[in-house]
């Protein structure tokens, strides 16, 4: 590669002197050949001229034109030959007719007798130099009768000789430095030319190290610099094609990662423009009207307007250096409640260890914080649901063991209250476990249930812990089977029928259906009771553990707070739907969908 510009440039120069010294000799000849053509050119033209005013003379004059020609004297400068139409020389004046040839086989003679003039430019072996030959016909009266006759004039060229010879000196003698100027410049461009050929290649083979191709060495012609150079560039080429290529399908791949990771992801320059939002992080924090938009118009403050979010990105791009942030509180779109995510921010550098922005990862803990906060609420509340019993019991225990033995028998409503506050902590606990094991089990076995019977039962077993309460229960299964699990949906039906007994009044009616959906997809139960509703603010919170919408009507009913609860994770692991319709004092329905199997 060291000596490829040298060569280069060698060839270059010669051919560039070579181009140049042709050009310029044939710019010369050029001019010398239309200038020689030119002089030529205006010699016949006046060389017809004066034929044509000799021609007039003897015509107007009536001259005979053997007597004309005989009148000439001779002339070194000018020549003028008489000839009839047979080719015999009649007169000249430069030598004598009979010394002649015949004259008829002559260009001009024949011309001149087709069209009247002729002239023809060719070497006079007498004269011993070119000549200019011109002939003009001529009706004329000889010897007595009138014939033709041919007039030449033929003028000896050696001046135009001696002056082609002179402007060939001159164009000698001007060529000669013109041609080392031409050279010169040639090898001065030359050099600027091949001079940065070193630097192209340099870079050529800097391309090939970049796109890390691997093709074998290129064998060309040591002379083939430009084969060189352009078969070096089509390997380069070919090789970022294909690094082009593996950018492209990394970058796909990248993409495709991006956009399957469930976290939200944003990216921002330093500017604070936003530089990439992977589709869970548009689907959670833009607007409707900024989806549609692309995102890297927007700065991050457009998007949000969490100051203390956006101190995290602008810490990051400060410092160079990662930020985290756990259970950071931000709203969701669309959502009905804030979410809560850990937030790690990472700079972002270039190549040459320079950072141009920052990437953040939203990793969403919102069903871990609010798992958090229902454990924190379950330990308080059963703590609170235990402590009250607890709290009977022993006042009871205290009274009975302070109480003289002849007092026993005013003890025994104590020992009731013992009895009462001891069933409703068995209770409790009762569902405290049942609630655990329901949700400890993601899938359960499940069977043909038939709904005519299983309602029937939990009806009757339900009456008899409401023996005093006058209520009738009506029941219209117009879906004969479900496919459940029998135990736990004879829950669901406990639950549901006693909520609707202990709140509806006496003589009231309860109403228990299974019905189709409209779509046959699903298996709809729905318990309704003529009891005193509920508000509509508590909907919302009426599925949660402990939740009461009046605690001291509640608990005096007998209530844990975990029947609905347990309700809504029985029909959860069914893959069903709950719901509630209440009008405060207009009674509660609570819909019950599961998927229909046929």
């Amino acid at each position: 590669m060291d000596s490829l510009p040298w060569r280069f440039f060698r060839k270059l120069a010669l051919m560039q002197i070579l181009v140049s010294s042709l050009v310029i000799i044939s710019t010369a000849w050029m001019a010398r050949y239309y200038l020689k053509t030119y002089i030529t050119t205006q010699a016949e033209e006046q060389l017809e001229e004066s034929l044509t005013l000799i021609k007039n003379s003897i015509q107007t004059q009536n001259i005979s034109p053997i007597k004309w020609c005989q009148s000439l004297k001779l002339n070194w400068t000018t020549r003028y030959t008489l000839i009839n139409t047979s080719g015999k020389v009649l007169c000249d004046n430069y030598l004598k007719p009979e010394l002649m040839e015949d004259q008829l086989g002559y260009p001009e003679i024949q011309d001149a007798l087709r069209y009247g003039f002729a002239s023809q430019i060719r070497y006079d072996r007498v004269a011993k130099t070119n000549m200019i030959f011109g002939a003009v016909s001529i009706d004329a009266y000889g010897s007595g009768l009138k014939e033709r006759f041919i007039i030449r004039q033929t003028v000896p060229l050696h001046k135009l000789d001696r002056a082609m010879k002179e402007l060939d000196n001159s164009i000698i003698i001007f060529l000669l430095p013109l041609l080392i100027l031409t050279s010169l410049v040639s090898l001065w461009g030359s050099m600027q030319v091949s001079s940065p050929l070193r630097s192209i290649l340099e870079k050529v083979d800097m391309m090939k190290r970049v796109t890390k191709d691997a093709v074998p060495t290129l064998k060309t012609n040591a002379q083939d610099e430009w084969g060189i150079v352009e078969r070096t560039l089509d390997q380069a080429q070919k090789g970022l094609e294909r690094y082009i290529e593996q950018l492209y399908n990394e970058n796909e791949k990248m993409g495709t990662v991006m956009e399957s990771i469930t976290d939200s992801i944003l990216a921002v320059g330093l500017d604070e423009n936003l530089l990439f939002a992977n589709h869970h992080f548009k689907k959670n924090f833009l607007s409707k009207t900024m989806k549609d938009k692309n995102i890297l118009q927007f700065k991050i403050w457009e998007i949000t307007s969490d100051l203390e979010l956006q101190s995290l990105f602008n810490d990051c791009l400060l410092t160079g250096e990662p930020v985290k942030r756990r259970n950071f509180e931000l709203p969701i779109k669309g959502g009905k409640r804030n979410s809560f995510f850990d937030v790690k921010v990472n700079p972002l550098f270039d190549q040459k260890g320079d950072i141009f922005g920052a990437v953040g990862v939203f990793h969403d803990v919102t069903e871990r914080k609010l798992a958090e906060q229902m454990r924190e609420d379950f330990v308080a509340n059963v703590s609170h649901e235990i402590r009250t019993p607890l709290t009977a019991i022993k006042g009871f225990t205290q009274v009975i063991k302070d109480t003289p033995p002849e007092n026993r028998v005013n003890v025994i409503p104590f020992l009731d209250k013992l009895e009462a506050n001891a069933d409703r902590l068995t209770t409790l606990f009762n569902d405290i476990l049942q609630l655990s094991v329901i949700e400890s089990k993601h899938k359960v076995q499940k069977e043909t249930v038939n709904t005519q019977d299983i309602t029937e039962s939990v009806v009757s077993t339900v009456k008899q812990s409401f023996p005093e309460k006058k209520i009738n229960v009506s029941i219209d299964c117009q879906v004969e089977k479900i496919w459940a699990n029998p135990q736990f949906f004879e829950q669901v039906l406990t639950n549901l029928i006693q909520n609707a007994y202990k709140y509806s009044p006496e003589g009231s009616e309860i109403k228990v259906s299974w019905k189709a959906s409209d779509s046959k997809k699903w298996d709809v139960l729905k318990v309704t009771d003529n009891g005193p509703g509920i508000p509509k603010k508590h909907h919302e919170r009426l599925f949660e553990r402990f939740y009461r919408v009046d605690s001291g009507r509640a608990r005096n009913a007998g209530g844990t707070g975990l029947g609905l609860a347990i309700v809504k994770h029985i029909v959860g692991i069914h893959n069903g739907k709950i719901s509630v319709e209440s009008k405060e004092g207009q009674g509660t329905t609570f819909t019950v969908k599961i998927p229909a199997h046929y």
